[in-house]
């Protein structure tokens, strides 16, 4: 494993964060390059369940699935309308 640059961590895609998290290290500068609804569901139902990646989970799809697999909180749960 070698350490990553301040600009490889700037270009991670919300997908490449996540891995890193979950498979490698789960470090604040990687977990704040998750920004995607999907990917910050999968963080916190599968890593760990932190607020600020919890605030992007923005998507009405994504927000329900927190919702219903996660925890029921009104922050989240105001994004599902269909």
């Amino acid at each position: 494993m070698k350490k990553l640059t301040k600009e490889e961590v700037n270009n991670m895609s919300s997908e490449d964060a996540y891995m890193y998290c979950k498979y490698i290290e789960d470090r604040e500068e990687i977990w704040n390059r998750i920004i995607n609804s999907f990917w910050a569901y999968m963080y916190c139902r599968y890593i760990k369940d932190r607020e600020e990646v919890r605030n992007r989970i923005t998507e009405s799809k994504w927000a329900y699935k927190y919702c219903l697999n996660v925890e029921d909180r009104e922050e989240v749960r105001k994004h599902i309308n269909n």
